[in-house]
């Protein structure tokens, strides 16, 4: 059985195009099937909770964003059992970007109907909100700031209709750079390393490479290698922000100074004020820590 679950307003209602063409697929090719479409805040987690409840051998199927994700992932249980597929359609898919799942609708489709290649993938937790997991990455601080700005900005709705959606983040980022207040940050990595950054901007922990509509944040992060991959940047002016950006885009930003690369299980990071924290984009409130780790179990996900 397969159960999709779909945002109607992801990215300008581009979900629901994609969904007439698959429907049409799944009639054709008599395939069982299931639809939930999300109405608010936090209905993906119910609907992804109910479903894999009752079946938890469920084949469970995104069609939107890196919030809708992240709305799923928070729902799911038995991750060990259960398989979970994406068919992207949001304005920055830094999920699918991560997970090498093509972001065209009909390849999509093709790959979620006949799998061909399945991805055990690391799910990240906040230790300290039961609950809450995140695919992508979370934050504190700056790129935080940036999550929480784009996702009640006008300037997002107007690129994401004329898809240019992944300008958004790129666009506010000049806005914080100008106006963002640093703190100090100390992270407790595993419990045996700490650190003690300077004025830092943020702390990004990441599942995956990419966050922020391809931000390449850190090159070496592995979804698979039961580890999260942290970037710290502090003691750095806001001109040396300015080349930190573009050069993230493509990867290049890891020999600039300022710059901490972290490697680790479980992290404890605290700021020295209250500060914003994202979860795979989405707001993750106003705090001023963050307490991460791994799921013993990791998620099956059809990757082609």
């Amino acid at each position: 059985m397969y159960y999709f679950i779909l945002n109607p307003s992801s990215q300008s209602s581009g979900s629901r195009s994609i969904w007439i063409r698959l429907v049409e697929t799944l009639k054709k090719r008599q395939i069982e099937y299931k639809v939930f479409a999300t109405k608010y805040p936090g209905h993906g987690t119910e609907i992804a909770h109910a479903i894999t409840t009752k079946d938890p051998y469920a084949t469970v199927i995104a069609i939107g964003g890196d919030g809708s994700i992240h709305e799923i992932l928070c729902g799911l249980t038995n991750i060990s059992t259960i398989t979970f597929g994406v068919i992207p359609s949001g304005s920055g898919n830094d999920f699918a970007r991560g997970m090498h799942i093509i972001s065209d609708p009909d390849f999509a489709i093709a790959a979620v109907l006949d799998p061909q290649r399945y991805t055990r993938m690391d799910v990240g937790i906040l230790k300290d909100r039961p609950g809450e997991r995140f695919g992508v990455s979370c934050g504190i601080g700056f790129d935080a700031a940036i999550c929480h700005e784009a996702l009640n900005s006008p300037i997002k709705d107007f690129l994401n209709a004329i898809h240019l959606g992944n300008l958004t983040y790129a666009a506010i980022c000049l806005k914080q750079i100008a106006l963002y207040d640093t703190c100090d940050l100390t992270i407790e990595a595993d419990g045996d390393r700490h650190f003690t950054i300077p004025n830092a901007y943020f702390a990004a922990v990441m599942n995956q490479k990419y966050e922020g509509g391809g931000v390449k944040m850190t090159p070496e992060a592995n979804s698979t290698d039961g580890l999260l991959d942290i970037i710290v940047v502090g003691d750095i002016s806001r001109a040396k922000i300015c080349t930190f950006m573009p050069l993230a885009f493509i990867g290049k930003h890891t020999r600039l100074k300022g710059l901490h690369f972290i490697k680790c299980t479980e992290a404890k990071i605290t700021a020295g004020r209250t500060c914003a924290i994202h979860l795979d984009g989405e707001s993750g409130g106003m705090h001023n820590s963050l307490h991460v780790g791994l799921e013993t179990e990791k998620l099956r996900v059809i990757t082609g």
